[in-house]
């Protein structure tokens, strides 16, 4: 049984320690970007695109766990064979920025 939380009680007192860009590797070499954040108690959450749904998680893990199933994967993992493969310069493509809104949609989904 998932327990529900508010956003607001999910970041509360939280700080962001790390920041992951992921694409969703059926679209390259178009750059369909996701955002996963691991904060300072373990916990994390996903992003689909900019001002989307956020979705919360029991840990980092989870979080990614929840973008590789749809098929993402993580930006800084790519390497010279996903470069051609996808016909891409990775050393050409900044991920983007992702500033969260007051009111955002946000889903507690603890473990996946």
């Amino acid at each position: 049984m998932r327990v529900s939380m508010t956003r607001e009680q999910f970041y509360s007192g939280k700080s962001t320690v790390v920041t992951e860009w992921w694409l969703h590797d059926c679209d390259l070499p178009a750059l369909t970007w996701a955002r996963l954040r691991a904060f300072d108690d373990g916990t994390g959450d996903a992003c689909w695109d900019a001002g989307g749904t956020l979705y919360g998680f029991d840990s980092r893990d989870y979080a990614g766990h929840f973008l590789a199933e749809d098929e993402y994967i993580r930006f800084d993992g790519m390497n010279h064979d996903d470069e051609r493969e996808h016909g891409l310069r990775l050393s050409e493509i900044a991920p983007p920025t992702w500033a969260d809104r007051l009111g955002q949609a946000f889903e507690y989904l603890g473990t996946y």
